[in-house]
């Protein structure tokens, strides 16, 4: 069933109404989208699109500059499995020894890039994929971890906007892979959640949307509506924020710490969550307070 068919024209009207401060107010301005990959397979839209890149185009066709950064990490799992490879996570981070990066460089810049990068194209608007290697857009160094040895996993050091300026520039939709390179030119994987923070702090993004399979930070079983930097702290410290989930709100963090104005965290698969959280007053998932009261 179409909800919309259930919603009466003056009510049509009056969802559009309350989008158009919104539109006013980030008109041109950067949004960087993190896809993640426990949702990028989320069910088609009736017409067979995805409705996170229909949402994403909305973005677009009312004036704001999405960049997108996805993850991969359930398609990589995958094929590591039909090779007979063990996957391994430390704290929400693959262990990423040299055949396992062969596999990232495979499904992360070949098969899951060219997906979105395809879907984006069938629903008629322009998007350039590429790797953090690409224009050396994400300079990386190897990441040490108390816990251990992660193999070739990096943490972004710099990143090269240039690129990313030129395409949006040019009208295009970036479309990029977490894969880093480092001053020998090695190649590392870059978690999908850090790269995104480290591209919205470096772009002076307006928001950071990162899209993932939990409805936002938690506490108790109740989703927290807005949070400061100051209370992540807090939450990481007591242990209410944990695993896979560090790596998400250390993202927040550090893209508000480089230059990000505010950031998200809502559930991808949710139907357009994205334009809820942008585009109505309460949204749906937790803000994160950045260098402004929020409207």
């Amino acid at each position: 069933m179409n909800v919309l068919t259930e919603i009466s024209s003056a009510d049509k009207a009056q969802i559009l109404i309350e989008a158009l401060p919104y539109i006013q107010k980030f008109s041109g301005k950067i949004v960087v989208v993190k896809y993640g990959g426990s949702t990028i397979s989320a069910e088609a839209d009736r017409d067979g699109i995805d409705p996170v890149i229909l949402d994403i185009i909305w973005l677009k066709q009312v004036g704001l500059l999405p960049v997108v950064v996805h993850g991969g990490g359930k398609a990589i799992t995958k094929l590591l499995n039909r090779l007979g490879h063990q996957a391994q996570f430390v704290d929400g981070l693959r262990v990423t020894d040299e055949p396992t990066m062969e596999v990232v460089e495979m499904v992360l810049g070949g098969q899951v890039n060219k997906q979105l990068v395809a879907a984006f194209g069938a629903a008629g608007c322009a998007a350039v994929g590429l790797t953090g290697v690409d224009g050396n857009l994400l300079q990386v160094q190897k990441k040490h971890h108390a816990s251990g040895d992660l193999g070739l996993v990096g943490e972004v050091t710099n990143v090269q906007t240039e690129v990313l300026q030129a395409l949006l520039a040019s009208g295009f939709i970036p479309v990029i892979a977490p894969i880093g390179v480092d001053e020998a030119g090695t190649r590392y994987n870059v978690n999908a959640d850090s790269a995104a923070g480290a591209i919205a702090g470096a772009l002076q993004a307006e928001k950071l949307i990162l899209l993932t399979d939990v409805p936002g930070i938690l506490k108790n079983g109740v989703v927290l509506s807005e949070v400061t930097a100051a209370q992540i702290d807090d939450l990481i410290a007591d242990g209410t924020v944990s695993g896979g989930m560090v790596p998400k709100v250390e993202a927040c963090l550090e893209a508000l710490r480089y230059g990000a104005r505010h950031v998200h965290i809502l559930n991808g698969n949710e139907r357009h969550a994205l334009l809820l959280e942008v585009f109505t007053k309460n949204g749906i998932g937790t803000l994160v307070q950045g260098g402004e009261p929020t409207a």
